[in-house]
């Protein structure tokens, strides 16, 4: 196979993408052929996507370990190319799902680099600060499902510490999906991220409830994409029990950290938040009554939520606090629950609420009786509202679910509404 790229014509590679299983010493060989030709070539676009283990260490089970013990050391050549303008590493495993320890070289200088992507690596932060420090044009950096330590001893290490700091940085996205939940709040791993971009135009963080985020100068933020989560995506589904179960201190820690990221966004015009930052965000008493954030320039919300109480207070919340807010899009996850109650209604009432807001879509509807209590709020204070889009989840054609739907359609065409030029939607199937 390396003959294939040793008799290739001298001609520039433009983008080269390589993918196998490094198992062995001849298997890094001929990975190493294809990247010292591919920059021998003044390639400019690089992914590698090389999950890292021996036959040795496969047969003694490290494969199913969460770290790989043996480092994998990124090649000097690779990290010292004046011709990329595009990197991605990826060296996880996707079926198990474990990070690979890597070693960088001591010297690094990667002049043209515009995109950075790291998948699977686990390194002290220090060292990624390095590698920052050598990509001085780096506008997007994509890191997931990482493992940064606060220093390079690992089984010593008691905390997870990522720090991201740039003035060039356009585009960031952190995706952090399998790490176990690790007891209680008060009893985890220390796990810090701090962020500092000013410059940053698009922000997209997933993460645990249980990490804590500093989101110090995000000012030119235009788009953020919040997924927070309790557990780890490979156990069960969470639910809406998994949030009742939560303790007190936890609660109350959870609802100060998801307040202090929506202040730290506010600038946006587009925003994304998962269910599980819907859950707590108004879970510590009082917290709706101090320092609220106000989404000033916010023109489209964009909400995985379940039909709780929790859920449904928290998004009367945002949209009391987004004045000009034009778009919301709400995708529900579980809505034939307890009854959500009526007294947040008056609670996140203000004159004035929904005064820009045109359209409305409702994806998964199972037609439930919090759906539709839903929907009464947002019709009767919507005055220039224009279309309401509603997606019936495919299950809604079993015999009772069907009957749910086609009452939940007859009451939605009877509610009273406050615009007169509104548009309904409602026979779309997901």
């Amino acid at each position: 196979m390396n003959r294939v790229i040793e008799f290739r014509n001298d001609s520039d590679i433009q983008k080269i993408s390589l993918e196998f299983f490094m198992r062995n010493a001849l298997s890094l060989e001929t990975l190493m052929v294809w990247i010292v030709e591919a920059l021998r070539r003044n390639v400019q676009h690089l992914d590698l996507n090389t999950p890292y283990y021996r036959d040795s260490d496969y047969e003694r089970g490290y494969r199913h370990s969460k770290y790989y013990e043996i480092p994998y050391e990124i090649p000097h050549e690779l990290l010292n190319c004046k011709s990329l303008k595009s990197l991605s590493i990826s060296l996880a495993d996707i079926p198990y799902n474990w990070y690979t320890r890597s070693i960088l070289p001591k010297s690094m200088s990667l002049p043209e680099i515009r995109k950075l992507t790291l998948k699977g690596i686990s390194i002290p932060n220090s060292e990624l600060q390095r590698l920052f420090s050598s990509c001085p044009l780096m506008e997007t950096v994509i890191i997931q499902d990482w493992d940064i330590q606060r220093n390079e001893n690992r089984k010593m290490n008691k905390q997870r510490n990522i720090n991201i700091v740039s003035q060039c940085l356009q585009f960031l996205e952190l995706t952090d999906r399998y790490h176990k939940r690790l007891g209680s709040a008060v009893n985890c791993l220390n796990c810090s991220t701090k962020i500092s971009a000013p410059y940053v135009k698009y922000f997209k963080c997933t993460g645990f409830l249980r990490e804590d985020f500093s989101f110090e100068n995000l000012s030119s933020l235009v788009s953020a994409h919040l997924e927070m989560r309790l557990r780890d995506k490979r156990e069960a589904d969470e639910t809406a029990e998994t949030y009742s179960e939560l303790l007190a201190e936890e609660k109350e820690l959870f609802s100060k950290r998801m307040m202090r990221y929506l202040g730290a966004v506010h600038n946006v015009h587009h925003l994304t938040l998962s269910s599980g930052f819907l859950e707590v965000l108004l879970l510590a008493p009082g917290t709706s009554n101090h320092h609220s954030p106000q989404l000033c320039n916010l023109e489209t919300l964009k909400l995985e939520m379940r039909f709780t109480r929790g859920s449904v207070r928290s998004i009367a919340y945002l949209l009391k606090i987004s004045p000009i807010l034009m778009n919301l899009i709400l995708i529900s996850k579980e809505s034939n629950l307890a009854d959500v109650g009526d007294d947040w209604e008056e609670e996140f009432s203000s004159t004035g609420m929904f005064s820009h807001l045109k359209s409305v879509e409702i994806r998964e509807v199972e037609g439930s009786y919090n759906e539709l209590k839903f929907l009464i709020f947002l019709l009767k204070k919507s005055t220039v509202l224009e279309k309401v889009i509603l997606f019936f989840r495919s299950t809604s054609d079993l015999l009772h679910r069907g009957r749910q739907v086609r009452q939940f359609k007859r009451s939605v065409s009877k509610l009273p509404t406050a615009s007169s030029s509104i548009h309904f939607i409602e026979d779309a199937l997901v």
